[in-house]
């Protein structure tokens, strides 16, 4: 003789199965919010090499680094690269050094950038 099945556990299989399905999408929006942030630290770095070489040149030709990025806009670059999202790469000049930020592309909780006394990009 075979036991009957309660309501239960038909009701227990259904919560699992939200539970899952729950924690597929919550993966899903992680991860597509890690990969446009992986795409915006690709795309901050390639358009920051063109400032950093244009910025190289205009000091070896002068002497020192321009005290504003548009300086090296049109003899060094052809136009001012922007970072994702469209606004300007934030530059700040001091004491030989300079360093390229884009405040709204955000890597471990602080601003992606680069540096040229530690010649890297860091967030």
């Amino acid at each position: 003789m075979r036991a009957k099945r309660g309501g239960q556990s038909g009701v227990g299989q259904v919560a699992v199965l939200v539970v899952i399905a729950v924690i597929l999408a919550v993966a899903y929006v992680a991860l597509d919010f890690y990969t446009a942030g992986e795409k915006n630290i690709a795309i901050t770095e390639s358009r920051g090499t063109q400032l950093i070489q244009a910025l190289s040149k205009y000091k070896l030709e002068s002497g020192s680094y321009p005290e504003a990025l548009d300086k090296v806009v049109p003899k060094f670059l052809s136009v001012q690269p922007k970072c994702p999202g469209g606004e300007p790469f934030a530059y700040s000049q001091a004491g030989g050094e300079y360093t390229l930020v884009c405040p709204n592309v955000v890597f471990k909780m602080k601003p992606y950038g680069y540096s040229s006394k530690t010649r890297g990009w860091q967030g």
